[in-house]
């Protein structure tokens, strides 16, 4: 018999017919739906019937139970075709938001690599370095943008805000940390190529160039002294992309899951590099990362005039925005305190936090809070996105003056926190 639910999905679908000419055809289109789903469980269940029942041929059995399963199968489940662009259409229903966010992002990287490309094919360093300086640069001006789009999905309150605005329906601002991982991967893209096609291809043929021909081609830009390796790593585009890429690779590796989520088990020496704290101060060795990105383009062997170094100008206003929202986040941090009436460790691994509400706050439906317990890390505030958390309100008179949040036995610290929970009010059971 064929499979009649052929995507495992628990149910059987039965295609309907859902384009109404009028609202007058809906009952006749409703009646003729119905009488048809009642047909085939009607099939159905003569088939079932007459196997218990009857001792038939075993041949005349498969061919009846066969025949009924094709008629019940999806039409755009028949074919391996049908059923490929039945679930594409699907998931661009269901994705289409993310789809078109993340094609623009590419989009975007895509025509800045091109743009630098274009430029650096009709310069006179192209005589020297070939297309290596194209790729190079073109994989540094896709460094650069992304460098300034990765602090914008962690600029946590302004996201907040703009989740209520109509902006919301063609924008995923729930998906903001899965893009801020997405624009990582393309710095690391972006600098890994960069930094290869320098090292493997750009360098090796300006040390190695006829001196006749460099001096021609690319004198002005070195003060007519050619370079040699040493003179390359020892100049400050050479020295701060050797720091960019350390620092870039030290803290990526602890931001993987493994690293921050310590599934990692490192030696003695080493176990405290695995763990949120580990990451937190990892991720904020970036400072320096941006910084460095500031002086690598600024002091730049190939661009002498300033207002064509444009590494300061992508990430300017990015890391303004990004600092305010930071020092907005301390000042409510430390001036908004929060006061716990009752902490509960129930059946089934779930933590409850009783607090009291802020005379302004507004609990709307769906809302989400965030969580950090200082004794268990002084850094991480726990994510709805992994740490599910919901915020329940109380009948009547309890609803004005407390919250409750009750955290879900996905939670990977439950542990931690009922143990310090339980140790810090020996009451909690």
């Amino acid at each position: 018999m064929e499979e009649l639910d052929p995507d495992a999905r628990g149910y059987i679908e039965v295609p309907r017919n859902e384009n109404l000419s009028s609202s007058d055809a809906a009952p006749a289109c409703l009646h003729i739906c119905s009488s048809s789903v009642l047909m085939q469980i009607w099939q159905l269940e003569k088939l079932l019937r007459k196997m218990v029942m009857e001792e038939g041929s075993q041949d005349q059995m498969d061919q009846a139970s066969t025949s009924l399963a094709k008629t019940m199968v999806p039409s755009s489940h028949r074919s391996p075709m049908q059923k490929q662009i039945h679930e594409t259409v699907d998931f661009i229903h269901e994705n289409w938001k993310r789809i078109w966010f993340l094609a623009l992002w590419g989009v975007a990287n895509i025509a800045l690599f091109i743009f630098k490309f274009i430029q650096y094919r009709n310069r006179a360093v192209f005589e020297v370095m070939g297309y290596c300086v194209c790729i190079a640069k073109g994989a540094a001006e896709t460094t650069k943008l992304n460098m300034a789009l990765i602090l914008l999905p962690v600029c946590r309150n302004t996201l907040t805000a703009l989740r209520s605005t109509a902006l919301s329906a063609v924008i995923p601002f729930d998906d903001n940390i899965n893009f801020h991982k997405v624009i990582a991967v393309g710095i690391a893209i972006g600098a890994g190529m960069h930094t290869v096609v320098h090292l493997t291809c750009d360098f090796p043929r300006l040390v190695s160039c006829p001196s006749d021909k460099f001096q021609e081609k690319l004198g002005p830009f070195f003060n007519y002294v050619q370079p040699t390796w040493g003179t390359l790593f020892a100049s400050t585009p050479g020295w701060t992309g050797i720091l960019l890429v350390l620092i870039m690779s030290f803290s990526f590796t602890l931001a993987t899951t493994s690293f921050r989520r310590s599934v990692v088990k490192l030696p003695s020496p080493l176990h405290h590099l695995a763990g949120f704290n580990s990451f937190w101060y990892a991720h904020h060795l970036l400072v320096f990362a941006y910084i460095l990105l500031v002086m690598h383009s600024y002091y730049l062997f190939l661009t002498k005039p300033w207002y064509k170094k444009t590494g300061w100008m992508y990430i300017a206003v990015p890391v303004i925005f990004y600092a305010s929202e930071r020092a907005t986040r301390r000042v409510r941090e430390k001036n908004y305190g929060v006061t716990v009436i009752k902490a509960a460790i129930y059946p089934g691994n779930v933590l409850s936090l009783y607090m009291k509400k802020p005379s302004s706050f507004k609990y709307k439906s769906g809302m989400y809070l965030f969580v950090k317990c200082p004794d268990v890390s002084p850094f991480e505030w726990y994510h709805p996105i992994i740490h599910i958390f919901q915020v329940t309100s109380f009948p009547r008179l309890w609803l004005q003056n407390f919250l409750q949040c009750l955290q879900a036995s996905l939670l990977h610290h439950l542990c931690t926190w009922g143990r310090l929970l339980e140790c810090t009010y020996p009451h909690i059971r």
